[in-house]
């Protein structure tokens, strides 16, 4: 077995925000979608060579994936992709390291959840083995779709399925059971980022039943993303130019333009999603169903967080309770990698156990927060991301 440096699969303090996941995985480096404005090729990723045409190829991914599985002691999500690939990407048809993947997560007896990140309809090849690992543990796949207009597509994303063909698999996945998501990201300025545009969007969601849509806008990074976007840019729109430069002309590492930029397209983004009753973070009635209680409740604090602080409400006390319980919750984890003698279910029973004696109460810090735990995990009420309004439960 490999060590604890070469391992493939390396669980996170906390699970990751975004993904949800504990693990990732990335079959490869580089991408042949071809995205334009792809945050990928900026140098900070160091991937060598042409981004879209030299593409590391992990051959032995699924063998290490097989070999680890069963030495995994925390249950959590295994996520595949990353910000420098894409693991349904055209290689894919012909390498079938995914087909592989879902393959050994479908018929392993330690059954893990899994999250897949694409903007290929190639996924689908692999939707009866998805559906399994679905019904075994748990199965999100997020789409990228920034606009349903084809011709931006064949310019900005020009290896990458059409957006009607990732609607399709959306369909396919949802009709199947599982969750889905949408990254509506980058919505590009001037070109897919206007109210028209999103509200097209927002309509082919809802009519699919999509769980969650995050709207996002472009970042370019100073250096080699930034000048190939613009020069991408330049023969596409040359109309939009100047005004792009001028956008991202403060040359933020992070890539982000001017603030004032961000928060027009936040406002945009934000008034249509709530007219729409579409939640931009996954809910935590649905990853709750896949994750164990101490790591959704890390998460549900956290998504609590940005979605107040987003109505503008003081999110002062719930942020020191939400740093409490992750600095507990870490505390744990340390002492249970540490300690391999501890069984599988440790931190599961330990949770359980800081619920029924106090502790959790203690850790939290807040009696109006600490109960609502207690009853979000019981069932008794539901919390709606849309409107921030607690219900009965069943």
């Amino acid at each position: 077995m490999p060590n604890s440096q070469t391992r493939l699969l390396r669980p996170a303090a906390l699970p990751d925000n975004f993904t949800r996941s504990l693990y990732k995985i990335a079959p490869y480096k580089g991408c042949g979608h071809g995205c334009r404005y792809c945050d990928g090729r900026a140098e900070r990723y160091y991937v060598q060579g042409d981004f879209e045409r030299d593409i590391e190829i992990r051959h032995n991914l699924p063998q290490r994936l097989e070999a680890e599985l069963p030495t995994l002691r925390e249950r959590g999500i295994i996520a595949f992709g990353s910000g420098v690939t894409d693991p349904y990407q055209p290689l894919e048809a012909t390498e079938g390291l995914m087909g592989h993947c879902a393959e050994i997560l479908a018929d392993s007896p330690f059954p893990f959840p899994a999250l897949v990140m694409t903007k290929s309809s190639l996924a689908l090849r692999d939707l009866p083995l998805w559906e399994k690992v679905k019904d075994r543990a748990g199965f999100i796949l997020l789409v990228s779709i920034s606009s349903l207009d084809e011709s931006i597509r064949r310019v900005m994303e020009p290896g990458a399925s059409s957006f009607q063909a990732r609607l399709d698999m959306l369909k396919a996945f949802k009709e199947a059971g599982c969750i889905v998501g949408i990254l509506a990201m980058p919505l590009l300025p001037g070109i897919s980022d206007d109210e028209a545009s999103i509200r097209r969007l927002y309509t082919a969601c809802v009519d699919i039943g999509t769980d969650f849509v995050l709207p996002g806008g472009l970042t370019l990074r100073p250096g080699r993303q930034k000048d190939f976007f613009l020069k991408s840019l330049g023969s596409y729109r040359p109309d939009l130019l100047e005004k792009t430069k001028e956008l991202y002309s403060e040359e933020k590492v992070s890539g982000s333009p001017r603030k004032e930029v961000l928060g027009a397209l936040f406002a945009r983004t934000a008034y249509i999603s709530k007219e729409y009753a579409m939640p931009y973070l996954l809910p935590f009635e649905k990853f709750a169903r896949i994750l164990p209680k101490h790591d959704s409740i890390h998460l549900l604090f956290r998504d609590m967080g940005e979605l107040y602080r987003e109505r503008g409400i003081d999110t002062r006390p719930l942020s020191k309770s939400a740093d409490s319980f992750d600095s507990w919750l870490i505390g744990l984890r340390r002492v249970f990698r540490r300690k391999r003698s501890l069984p599988q279910d440790w931190l599961e029973l330990r949770f359980d156990e800081a619920m029924e004696d106090g502790e959790l109460d203690q850790v939290i810090g807040n009696e109006r927060l600490a109960h609502f735990t207690k009853a979000i995990l019981q069932k008794k009420i539901l919390f709606d991301y849309s409107t921030l309004k607690i219900t009965q439960g069943c």
